[in-house]
């Protein structure tokens, strides 16, 4: 028996068999234990991936429909850093690779760093608890590339904090190490700035209500 469907995402036809173990016989043949060790840490980057994404919460209108996947994709060599665990149980910590994170592909057509040149810059208080986005002698008409057509511009300043994430050897799931910490995330909606040649300063802050980097096993977003 075979399946046959279009995948939009890659624009391509997929032909399958059907069939194959049920979830019980998946579990309960050793034969199949290398495919059992890549599903739980699949598991583990997809509980990882909800939590950054939860950050990002506010901002999610500017993603485009696959942006889970490319960050659970982001969080595999993460993973692959961890010397702590054996395969099959290894956690996924950002601070092992921040770079990571700038390769995740949250919107495919228009990614920021193609709509603005980078002329913008990211600071912290002295206290770690605000952030401030500046953007000196911003131009629309100059600045902004890659949109065809629009008449305003605005920015959005996001900051959040994502947990690592561990194997629980009692509960036999990922859990992060630091729970609930979408629920400090902060969004900053800037104002319409219209297109023109005149030049113009885009300041953004959001503010955290304890210190950023205070909270062990945590990595800052800035978005």
């Amino acid at each position: 028996n075979f399946r046959s469907f279009f995948d939009p995402s890659t624009g391509k036809q997929i032909d399958g068999e059907t069939g194959g173990p049920t979830s019980e016989e998946f579990w309960a043949n050793p034969n199949y234990e290398p495919a059992q060790k890549r599903a739980i840490e699949m598991g583990g980057r997809s509980k990882w991936a909800s939590l950054l994404k939860l950050g990002l919460f506010d901002i999610r209108h500017l993603m485009h429909s696959h942006a889970f996947n490319n960050i659970v994709a982001a969080g595999r060599p993460i993973q692959a850093l961890d010397k702590t665990e054996e395969f099959g149980l290894r956690g996924i910590a950002a601070n092992n690779d921040p770079g990571a994170l700038l390769e995740i592909d949250f919107n495919k057509d228009l990614p920021f760093a193609s709509v603005i040149r980078e002329i913008y810059q990211i600071s912290f208080s002295a206290d770690n608890k605000t952030v401030t986005l500046t953007i000196s002698s911003f131009v629309p008409s100059r600045d902004i590339r890659r949109v065809t057509k629009y008449v305003a511009v605005r920015f959005f300043l996001n900051i959040s904090q994502v947990s690592e994430v561990v194997w629980n050897p009692v509960t036999k799931i990922y859990e992060p190490v630091v729970s609930d910490l979408e629920l400090i995330s902060k969004c900053i909606t800037g104002e319409w700035i219209a297109k023109t040649n005149a030049a113009g300063e885009v300041i953004l802050e959001a503010s955290f209500d304890e210190p950023a980097f205070s909270v062990p096993r945590t990595t800052v977003l800035v978005s």
